[in-house]
């Protein structure tokens, strides 16, 4: 006998709270972080395969060309996603002394984390388009 119900209820029954979906978002930047460091070391090493490889450095030569702010998006988006986990690695840190453990607290250093990463997302894009 099949019934049709949710695999996991838990998901649709509760609503989102701050500290979940900051839990999530920290994952989920750590997850792109790894996998944009490792994309980074694999098309730095790819040129080594074989340097005469015209084809290849023409097209990335094109594609950087014509496609420079979508490169630009990326490694606007990949800075607040370092700035964000940072931030939030730093939170984690000090709830490892223990401290703000209450959940106001918790709440609070949650919105205080928020602005760190957006101020320093916002600095260091403005330090990337000055100099």
């Amino acid at each position: 006998m099949k019934i049709n119900r949710p695999l996991s209820p838990h998901l649709t029954i509760y609503k989102p709270q701050l500290t979940s979906t900051f839990s999530i978002f920290h994952r989920i930047s750590g997850a792109f972080l790894a996998t944009m460091v490792f994309f980074s070391i694999f098309f730095l090493k790819i040129g080594d395969l074989n340097p005469t490889f015209y084809y290849f450095y023409r097209y990335v030569f094109l594609f950087t060309f014509y496609f420079h702010w979508f490169i630009l998006s990326v490694v606007n988006f990949t800075l607040l996603a370092l700035c964000y986990h940072m931030s939030n690695g730093i939170r984690h840190l000090l709830w490892d002394l223990g401290l703000f453990l209450e959940l106001s607290k918790v709440y609070t250093s949650g919105i205080i984390m928020l602005f760190c990463a957006a101020c320093l997302t916002v600095l260091n894009i403005i330090r990337f388009y000055l100099s």
